[in-house]
């Protein structure tokens, strides 16, 4: 049902901005950027402060934005769940990006093309505790049970989420976008 809702949000831009003008998120909207050749940026925001912060600021779409601040929510009940303690910090990797899919030369645009993906590459606890998805997503430990748990909460909220078991180009980080396929790897 969250994802049909954040599905809607991402649809109709005048909802997504009343959505986050009710939340906590401090964010600025964004002037268009026209689309020139697969990439730009419409209803866009920055992440001025959310209720968890991040390792550097970033733009992306406001549907985008809506599910990335009720993902924060859920990482934090995953982190007291799993690793007893909350979040200090998201880490990521970036969220816009005019590129191809991938990087490749030729091909489709990625969803970082317009704002519309992140990726995260790990968290930091309030306990000073560092969990990151390259040196933690394998074996049997707290630090892995707890990435693989958030990473299939993000299955319920973002349209395409995709890890270390998708390829080695995610090796590193988990990308979560709101784009029209459906994908969890």
């Amino acid at each position: 049902m969250a994802r049909y809702q954040l599905n809607a949000l991402s649809a109709d831009s005048d909802a997504c901005f009343a959505a986050l003008d009710r939340s906590n998120l401090i964010y600025t909207a964004l002037p268009a950027r026209p689309m020139q050749n697969g990439c730009g940026l419409n209803d866009g925001v920055r992440f001025d402060q959310s209720s968890v912060p991040y390792s550097s600021g970033f733009d992306l779409s406001c549907g985008m934005a809506a599910a990335l601040y009720w993902y924060e929510t859920e990482v934090d009940r995953l982190a007291l769940e799993h690793l007893g303690s909350g979040l200090a910090r998201i880490n990521h990797l970036g969220s816009y990006a005019c590129r191809n899919i991938n990087g490749a030369t030729a091909g489709r645009r990625s969803q970082h093309a317009t704002a519309n993906a992140i990726d995260i590459s790990g968290f930091v606890l309030l306990d000073g505790r560092s969990v990151s998805v390259l040196a933690d997503w394998e074996g049997e430990t707290e630090e892995s049970r707890f990435l693989h748990a958030v990473h299939k909460r993000a299955c319920g909220l973002f349209n395409t989420v995709l890890g270390p078991e998708y390829n080695d180009l995610h090796a590193d980080h988990f990308h979560f976008d709101m784009g029209r396929l459906r994908a969890c790897r």
